[in-house]
């Protein structure tokens, strides 16, 4: 990626891009390319990815829904994470297993826990500044919410910006849609119910001095007058400490560009649904197959990773498939080992043991007297 330093320009010129972009200093400068419009619209060489396409912008329409009902303590982010939100969502429509593609939902309420925990800031987080876990409930039936928070103590669990004279704590509450896809218009929708009216509500605790802190609060909202016609959305709590300059008459103004903030929590599908709020990092699932015949014993491989700035974990799902004589037994089992269990796992003949871990690593040597056919694993590999 360019930069322009010295020359301070913005737009177009012959074949290059100048602009500015929020968290990079100076002016970006990117080289016009790519394949033209109607071409990428109407060739059979892109039709798998105006799939693609289709899908990223049903994650960006439901994206900016998500970064609506930030808007209380959006001003509080020192970077733009649109991409990040994007991203996370992307995730979530992965997980629709039923889906076609190019038509996969967005059920981030089936699947909350992916945006729970997101920061909104890079250089000093929120948890950076208040190192005290906030307690909080969140509440479908009612669509309110209540935080708890800790007495703050300077240096202690308390650790503002030095450079501002006062702070005060900001809660706020949103509801968020989940989108699938209307083949009668060829786009992403949410439900019908929402609509215009449906914004995030606020409120805010009294400016405290910075250098002493707080005493311990509590802080409620309701969105008593949005009520969902269905299930299919998600309560989305956000928090955020905000600065402030004392003016004359005892005024407090607030400082712009400087605070932290954070999503609390997403609140789903009630549990006993079949929501699926909180998605497995391992599974374990047993089986022996026994008698004549083709037999097959489907184990499922499940992988963690840990995502940027928030966001806990994705689950990727593979299978292994494997084919036992009528002679043999097999009993297949997912676990998650530790280290040294990884290290020094062996197979025995007519036993198998699959670790959950990303990539899996099988010794031929030891599989001799236990024929096995690999089925669609894209993460194993075969070592000698």
């Amino acid at each position: 990626m360019a930069f322009l330093e010295e020359l301070k320009i913005t737009g177009s010129i012959g074949n290059l891009s100048f602009y500015k972009m929020r968290g990079v200093d100076g002016i970006v400068v990117r080289q016009k390319g790519g394949a033209p419009k109607e071409y990428v619209k109407n060739s059979p060489t892109f039709k798998v990815p105006r799939l693609y396409m289709s899908e990223f912008g049903g994650c960006s329409k439901m994206g900016k829904e998500v970064r609506f009902m930030m808007h209380p303590v959006r001003t509080l982010a020192d970077y733009n994470f649109s991409g990040f939100i994007n991203k996370a969502l992307k995730i979530v429509q992965k997980q629709d297993g039923a889906g076609e593609l190019g038509q996969r939902s967005i059920m981030l309420s089936k699947h909350p826990t992916l945006l729970a925990g997101f920061q909104l800031n890079k250089n000093t987080t929120f948890d950076s500044v208040i190192r005290t876990p906030l307690t909080y409930t969140v509440d479908r039936k009612t669509l309110s919410a209540r935080v708890n928070i800790p007495a703050l103590l300077r240096d202690i669990n308390f650790h503002p910006n030095n450079r501002h004279a006062r702070f005060c704590i900001d809660v706020s509450l949103g509801i968020v849609p989940d989108f699938t896809f209307d083949p009668k218009e060829g786009a992403y929708r949410p439900s019908a119910w929402y609509t215009s009216m449906f914004a995030p509500k606020s409120v805010s605790s009294p400016w405290f001095p910075a250098l002493k802190g707080s005493p311990a609060t509590s802080l409620e909202i309701a969105l008593t007058d949005q009520v969902p016609a269905d299930e299919s959305y998600s309560l989305m709590l956000t928090v955020g400490v905000r600065y402030g300059s004392p003016m004359e008459d005892d005024v407090v103004e607030e400082v712009k560009r400087a605070g932290a903030a954070k999503v609390v929590a997403i609140a789903g599908w009630p549990e006993g649904d079949g929501s699926g709020d909180k998605l497995p990092v391992s599974d374990t699932m047993s089986e022996v197959v026994k008698g004549d015949g083709e037999m097959q014993a489907m184990v499922p491989v499940q992988s963690a990773a840990t995502c940027t700035y928030g966001w806990h974990y994705t689950v990727d799902t593979r299978s292994i498939e494997s084919i036992q004589p009528p002679e043999h037994s097999l009993k297949a089992e997912t676990t998650t080992p530790t280290h040294a269990e990884i290290e020094g796992s062996s197979v025995k003949a007519g036993e198998i043991t699959i670790p959950t871990v990303p990539f899996l690593i099988v010794d031929c040597k030891q599989l001799q007297s236990l024929p096995i056919a690999i089925g669609t694993a894209p993460a194993l590999t075969l070592g000698t």
